[in-house]
């Protein structure tokens, strides 16, 4: 099959019905892959005001122009729909198997849309599908899920599904395939409340590019890069686990305490090194070389026998810096934990060290936590905790409401300690001292995520990080690399060594796309998709009022933080309108009609004009 199918499947499962539709050429020409065709079909199938948890809402899942190829770093997927923590869009990318082999079935797309009677899961078998009984499935962690579908379809069988988290629609659940997770936004929440276990998929196709003698080449020449580059033999060897050296070690950026400090006591602990005591193996997405993912196991201790893909960097900050624990058997019992039950380590870490904080100021007490004392560092009751929120019991009931929601219960100032925005809980780049990234979480049309622009010239300190003004056109044009990345299914991970040029030339080889080789091309199109993600959210009631940060950054100045140490995040509105000058926004953050029109989303200008014009 040719590397885009042109092919997506729609799944209704109300009626347990499914229908193979085509994807129109202009639809790949101007929005080039998933996370594009996905904001596409969201907003134009999505009513406003519909409920992220009702039938309604629909689900995307996809795979990029170049996944399944022989491309190195291409293999992920992504997931979209409306968050239950955000009631606007929500995105979240995953690695694996699950993808490449979704385009071997014969499809770049799925879209699910209403909600089985029961349990149910979907199998997909080249080019077809069936809505199959679930209720044996219900109630298994996700080892135990993927584990029994192979049992039934074939030990070769790939899987995405949910654990009892969103069975329970905690509403930072994940969709969970072999080792990785589509955690952030709630995705597996969505899952969940359709009552949807899994899609399994039985695929036997292979992937022909267009001009395959061209493709054959550069993908030779990339695997040639990254045989001998040297970001890529580090990452094999320990993992994103070995930004923590950099990010934490030297640079103070690692949140410590609920956001509250720089440094962390024992951070030695925590280093690549330290984790490598623990390694196994590696583990791979599909096709790849880089094999970033470190299998470790602990051996002895009270977390003895626990295995796990991980932690990623992200893991080793929400359970390590942000709860004060530099113990790494604990951190990787959470992920593992986290993973069986299909919850987002970031939102799950957050919300623990947002209640450490109440509790060490006495907001609550071992009345509210089922008797559990959440003091910093104390991580048997955050393994216990974990366990209470993924099964919905006591204390873990409010808090696998998340952090924004959990907060407004419990009243009495909690708010005030409540790290989100947009209600996604915050991930591990502080934003007092990458002050792009505070722009960039505040404006993120999905809420906190340190991937939806990832200020990468500021990280490595090209760029001051601690700068006040000047980076809203900055975060727009990474805003709109990102958008485009999202699409080809770039990984982060997976790309050492790779130009633009290089990848630009991949994707022309693939489809047969000429224009797919220009640079201002492809980021027409990343600012065509993150300005109609914009407009779904305006749709949705969003606008300046939401673009914003918790109080702690703009207030409360930024302790044991080596440079960034008193720093708080002081002209954000400055940095605002930067940014909408940049995208071509209103100063309330809504898409202009002339900047809508230009992007050819002419429709979309009209509906957003009568929109606004109407006070909604």
């Amino acid at each position: 099959m040719p590397s885009y199918t042109g092919k997506l499947l729609r799944v209704n499962l109300s009626r347990g019905e499914s229908r193979v539709e085509v994807i129109a050429e202009q639809l790949q020409r101007n929005f080039l892959g998933p996370r594009g065709f996905g904001i596409r079909c969201l907003y134009d199938e999505l009513a406003p005001g519909i409920g992220p948890l009702s039938a309604e809402n629909k689900l995307v899942m996809g795979v990029g122009l170049l996944g399944g190829t022989t491309g190195q770093g291409f293999s992920k997927w992504v997931v979209m729909t409306k968050s239950p923590l955000s009631g606007g869009i929500a995105k979240s990318v995953v690695g694996g198997d699950f993808g490449p082999h979704l385009k071997f079935a014969g499809f770049d797309l799925i879209i699910i849309e209403g909600k089985a009677a029961k349990p149910c899961y979907i199998h997909i078998e080249d080019g077809k599908a069936e809505v199959r009984d679930g209720a044996e499935l219900w109630g298994l962690n996700t080892e135990e899920t993927q584990a029994r579908l192979r049992q039934k379809h074939g030990a070769k069988t790939v899987v995405a599904c949910i654990g009892p988290a969103g069975e329970k629609l905690v509403k930072y659940a994940a969709i969970v395939s072999d080792r990785r997770t589509a955690a952030r936004c709630g995705v597996g929440t969505v899952m969940g409340a359709k009552n949807l276990k899994a899609i399994a998929i039985n695929s036997t196709g292979r992937v022909i590019p267009h001009d395959q003698k061209t493709f054959k080449e550069l993908s030779q020449k990339l695997v040639e890069i990254q045989r001998v580059n040297k970001r890529r033999v580090r990452l094999t060897e320990f993992g994103s686990a070995s930004a923590v050296e950099t990010y934490t070690y030297m640079w103070n950026m690692t949140p410590v305490r609920n956001f509250q400090e720089g440094t962390l006591e024992g951070i030695e602990r925590l280093l690549p090194s330290e984790f490598n005591r623990f390694k196994v193996k590696n583990y791979s997405c599909w096709g790849c070389m880089t094999r970033c993912g470190q299998v470790r196991k602990v051996i002895e201790g009270p977390y003895a026998g626990t295995l796990t893909e991980g932690p990623e960097y992200e893991t080793v900050f929400s359970f390590g810096s942000e709860l004060c624990n530099p113990d790494p058997a604990s951190i990787i019992a959470a992920d593992s934990l986290c993973d069986l039950f299909g919850m987002d380590t970031i939102s799950t870490g957050v919300c623990i060290g947002f209640a450490c904080e109440l509790f060490e100021r006495g907001i609550i007490t071992t009345k509210d936590t089922d008797g559990l004392e959440l003091t910093w560092g104390n991580h048997p009751a955050f393994i216990a905790l974990v366990g209470k929120i993924g099964k919905r019991e006591g204390f873990g009931e409010l808090l696998g409401e998340g952090v924004r929601w959990a907060a407004e219960q419990i009243g009495r100032g909690a708010e005030r300690y409540a790290m989100h925005v947009k209600g996604i809980e915050m991930p591990g780049y502080e934003p007092r001292a990458v002050k792009g990234y505070g722009l960039s979480y505040a404006v993120s049309n999905i809420g906190s995520s340190h991937m939806y622009a990832r200020p990468t010239r500021e990280l490595a300190q090209e760029i001051d990080p601690l700068a006040d003004e000047g980076k809203g056109e900055y975060i727009a044009s990474v805003q709109k690399e990102q958008a485009v990345r999202d699409c080809i299914l770039e990984c982060v991970f997976g790309d050492s060594g790779l130009t633009p040029e290089l990848r630009n030339q991949m994707l022309v080889a693939a489809s047969g796309f000429d224009e797919f080789g220009e640079p201002a091309y492809l980021e027409k199109i990343g600012e065509r998709i993150v300005t109609l993600e914009r407009a779904f959210n305006v749709r949705e009631g969003f606008s300046r009022k939401d673009d914003t940060l918790p109080s702690r950054f703009l207030t409360e100045p930024l302790e044991k933080a080596g440079p960034a140490t008193g720093e708080i995040v002081r002209k954000l509105d400055i940095l605002l309108d930067e940014y909408y000058a940049a995208m071509g926004y209103t100063r309330q953050g809504i898409p202009t009609v002339e900047r809508l029109r230009e992007l050819q989303l002419g429709e979309v200008a009209e509906e957003i004009n009568k929109f606004v014009r109407s006070g909604g």
